[in-house]
């Protein structure tokens, strides 16, 4: 049985739909902050009442966090013809990051200190370094999207990569975030997240 938080960080009805849909697609995201300051602007963010909220979320040492019960939806992509069929799990993650001569370390887009022993080096997007993922998220990553699909009937499957494809939308299984920009502008899941390795482990058939 997976391990899941639900009390923690439970959020509020006004935090999302209250209204069942059926589910066929799991959407993994990054939080783009520093450890839970994704959790700590969404609580204040309109005033508490934003509706952005993901259903989960999983920290740096592997921690999943509910939000609210999946078979409900919010407006975490803001589109609901994909919000509402979707699951969405945000890992804690400081996405891009870049170094800055000046005070001697890498930061992210909003200036949040990230240690060099975390920094991956590959370009993407615009980008040469970004924030790894912890051993501890990927394997709840991988136990969480797992559990959902079996409790949710979604296809163990995925593209196993970070970058744009046009039937994302309609896709059965685990996508990404970045799965949908054409533009290019997400860049989450970064790529220091074994994806290959993700489609193995999630790949009921392969597995079989």
């Amino acid at each position: 049985m997976v391990n899941i938080d639900n009390k923690t960080y439970k959020v509020k009805r006004e935090n999302h739909y209250v209204t069942k849909h059926k589910k066929r697609q799991i959407i993994l995201a990054g939080s783009l902050r520093k450890k839970n300051f994704h959790i700590k602007r969404l609580k204040k963010k309109d005033f508490g009442k934003t509706k952005k909220w993901p259903t989960y979320s999983i920290s740096r040492e592997g921690v999943i966090y509910q939000h609210f019960d999946p078979k409900y939806y919010s407006d975490f992509m803001g589109i609901k013809e994909i919000d509402k069929p979707s699951i969405s799990i945000v890992l804690e993650n400081m996405g891009m990051v870049f170094f800055d001569h000046e005070r001697n370390t890498f930061l992210n887009a909003i200036h949040e200190e990230c240690s060099e022993d975390n920094v991956y080096e590959k370009n993407w997007r615009g980008y040469s370094y970004c924030e790894t993922y912890t051993d501890e998220q990927y394997n709840s990553t991988l136990e969480l999207c797992i559990y959902l699909c079996e409790a949710f009937n979604i296809p163990r499957d995925s593209f196993g990569y970070n970058v744009y494809h046009e039937d994302t939308a309609n896709f059965n299984g685990v996508v990404t975030r970045s799965n949908f920009d054409r533009d290019k502008e997400d860049t989450d899941l970064n790529p220091s997240f074994n994806f290959r390795q993700f489609l193995n482990d999630i790949n009921e058939e392969k597995n079989e």
